[in-house]
């Protein structure tokens, strides 16, 4: 389950701890300027000046006074007192003050963090109900339907060779599968993509506090004969990680397209509409395809799923994500 936290460290793993892919842009390695350069740090030295001193080094060697930053040569002291000026009075620019940290310069990844901590209610309780008062997400199944889940995931073993590759890739870059379908990143949608990570975090919070409360083993624990291609992750099955922040994107990206994200195929010889939407196939394909690989039980991904509907219908009704859902919309 790729975890925004994660990223902001630069590694990279397939239990849950991911690397840097583009949506986050922090790392080791500096996130690209505009020429598309990236460096690992910015370093600033003793840089020497274009004036020599009077004096030189003896031999006819000319000397040159070294400039730190801002520049102290000829030396500029303060309006008041024998102290050097600080850097907004050698430069006007700098004079005028900060303004507050603008959205526009958190990196999608700190702000997700930072907007979950200030609206710790998105998450859902494993106690907590829906509008229908059902639970959201129930315990997992047992017995009969336990044992058909594992006989479902045997029979799905033999389509491991084709979803291999795509299964593996999208275990780090669940994202990039739904931002290529429309093609938008951090750049050319700053805040749309701050909300695709949004999803993100909010989803891995959400199924972590329901994996710790039931505690499900993977199923290759309960039947070893499934042998996952991968090791399995090292927290519990129920729900689906990935299931819970596929669908959740999916549920974000949606709304910020609204009817742009849904086409009608006529199928039918009555002409009977089935409206199909990418993001959502996108994210029930992701978590089928953990289900090939063993990881998940079919009732992981349905839960995960139920799990992602109730945090969006949260986030639905929250006036922060409200004004930062206009601005996702205003990029398209």
């Amino acid at each position: 389950m790729p975890s925004v936290i994660a990223r902001l460290n630069g590694v990279n793993g397939v239990n849950g701890v991911n690397g840097v892919n583009g949506i986050n842009g922090a790392g080791p390695v500096r996130a690209p300027t505009a020429s598309g350069a990236a460096s690992g740090f910015l370093a600033l030295g003793i840089s020497p000046d274009y004036v020599p001193v009077a004096a030189d080094l003896g031999a006819g060697i000319p000397a040159w006074p070294g400039n730190q930053w801002p520049a102290v040569n000829p030396p500029v002291r303060a309006a008041a007192g024998d102290h050097y000026a600080p850097l907004h009075e050698i430069y006007a620019s700098m004079s005028a003050p900060l303004p507050e940290f603008a959205a526009a310069r958190w990196s999608p990844a700190n702000f997700s963090v930072a907007f979950m901590a200030a609206h710790p209610g998105l998450i859902p309780a494993p106690d907590d109900t829906g509008e229908d008062g059902a639970p959201i997400v129930g315990p997992p199944p047992e017995g009969e339907a336990l044992a058909a889940e594992l006989e479902e995931l045997v029979a799905l073993m033999e389509y491991r060779p084709g979803v291999i590759g795509e299964a593996l890739n999208q275990a780090d870059i669940i994202d990039t599968y739904f931002s290529d379908i429309f093609h938008f990143n951090r750049y050319s949608h700053p805040a749309t993509t701050r909300l695709v990570a949004l999803a993100l975090s909010a989803a891995t919070l959400a199924v972590m506090r329901f994996k710790w409360h039931y505690k499900r083993p993977r199923p290759s624990q309960i039947c070893p004969a499934l042998l996952p291609p991968i090791e399995p992750p090292e927290h519990a099955a129920y729900p689906s990680g990935h299931a819970t922040q596929g669908h959740l994107i999916a549920h974000v990206l949606s709304a910020i397209l609204g009817e742009r994200a849904e086409t009608a195929h006529h199928l039918h010889a009555d002409g009977t509409p089935l409206t199909r939407n990418p993001y959502f196939d996108m994210a029930e394909r992701i978590a089928r395809n953990r289900e090939v690989l063993g990881l998940h039980y079919p009732s992981d991904s349905r839960a995960g799923m139920r799990l992602a509907a109730e945090i969006m219908r949260r986030m639905g009704e929250d006036a922060d994500f409200a004004a930062e859902l206009e601005v996702a919309r205003g990029e398209w």
